[in-house]
């Protein structure tokens, strides 16, 4: 290899299908729980800053190896953060330019192959999860969709979700009726779609086969009375110890038959507010909760054996094998297509013979010039 390749959000639009990505994160989590993917529990850093006050230096990351691709991903993400309050909740934000690149080693030759920004690949890769867990989960004649949000990821999770359930209709619920008018619109554009705005949460809750937060909320965004029996959830808040943040209730969790979360070990570390306390006080257990790759092998857990069961699935943290698996699909798209721009790899690359003149011409002879008294 010669070339690192940099691919940019710009370069991405494109390159792989919807249908690709929610096959490549597939294959990543069948690999996990199969016992071959490998991966280390997301980190963060937050260092206040002195000004502003209220403002935190913050750095993500997480990092996983899928061997069936050769690939390991490292995220990492380099920001200002800060906690603002927006309509009464806790938010937090991400004020001016950041860092978010996604390294993607070959695990046999480990050269670096590519450095591929996060913000086109991101969105996708949690959708993507949540449509995997859908598919096995959800009830085959699901056909209704009750969607919280107005954002990228509502949209993205309708895509990814029509492209692995027969649903045809979709109720938006945003608290801003204008974002939920648009959304529902957007939404219209799609072949097969007939999505409406609705007034009420409640409305995206009954009568829905599943029901699907994606919100930047930090407190329940529906009652889970309202839940119908048969009904599949999905919610997405992957919250850390920073700040607690949920978008369901208690009664949702209890009420959920099947419990599937991408990793318990985050549910433990950030100490999740939606299924954490409920482990500490025993009124669920750990043998109740299940990862996503218990159920793509069938360990413990093979999908609702009735039709009245209520799923939940919390997609509740990012995971490096998802960045590994996206990362490798678009890169070798990028090769095909010769997108990206090759820069030289041996600047990334450390070789035998350069460490070895590195030795005599700097190290040893900086040890003879030293004189001894």
């Amino acid at each position: 290899m010669s070339e690192t390749l940099l691919v940019t959000n710009q370069d991405m639009p494109g390159l792989a299908t919807i249908g690709e990505c929610i096959e490549a994160i597939e294959h990543a989590y069948l690999e996990h729980g199969q016992g071959t993917a490998r991966e280390l529990p997301r980190r963060r850093i937050y260092h206040p800053r002195e000004d502003p006050p209220d403002h935190y230096y913050w750095f993500n990351e997480m990092a996983g190896i899928v061997p069936g691709v050769r690939s390991m991903g490292l995220r990492v993400n380099s920001a200002t953060v800060n906690v603002a309050r927006k309509r009464g909740n806790a938010r937090l934000g991400f004020p001016g330019a950041f860092s978010a690149l996604v390294f993607l080693f070959d695990t046999e030759t480990t050269e670096l192959l590519a450095i591929l920004q996060d913000f086109y690949i991101n969105p996708i890769r949690v959708a993507a999860t949540s449509a995997i867990v859908t598919k096995r989960l959800a009830r085959d004649d699901s056909r209704v969709m009750g969607l919280f949000g107005s954002g990228t990821q509502a949209l993205l999770q309708v895509q990814c979700h029509r492209a692995v359930t027969g649903i045809e209709e979709v109720r938006v619920y945003s608290t801003r009726p204008e974002r939920r008018e648009k959304v529902a619109a957007q939404l219209n554009e799609l072949a097969g779609i007939n999505a409406v705005a609705v007034d009420h949460p409640r409305d995206a809750v009954r009568g829905c086969d599943i029901v699907t937060t994606a919100t930047s909320s930090n407190e329940p965004v529906f009652d889970g009375d309202w839940l119908e029996p048969g009904t599949h959830v999905n919610t997405m808040i992957g919250s850390d110890y920073f700040l607690p943040r949920r978008e369901t209730d208690d009664k949702t969790v209890l009420k959920s038959d099947i419990i599937v979360v991408n990793s318990r070990e985050s549910v433990r570390l950030d100490k999740q507010p939606e299924l954490y306390p409920h482990l500490q006080r025993g009124t669920l257990n750990w043998d109740d909760v299940y990862e996503i790759g218990d159920l793509m092998v069938k360990r413990h857990i093979h999908g609702r054996s009735t039709s009245q069961q209520i799923t939940y699935h919390n997609n509740n943290v990012g995971m490096g094998i998802q960045f590994a698996a996206m990362g490798r699909l678009l890169y070798e798209k990028a090769m095909e297509r010769g997108v990206g721009t090759g820069v030289d790899s041996r600047f990334f690359m450390q070789y035998d013979d350069d460490l070895r003149a590195i030795r005599d011409t700097a190290f040893l002879a900086d040890a003879d010039a030293v004189e001894v008294n």
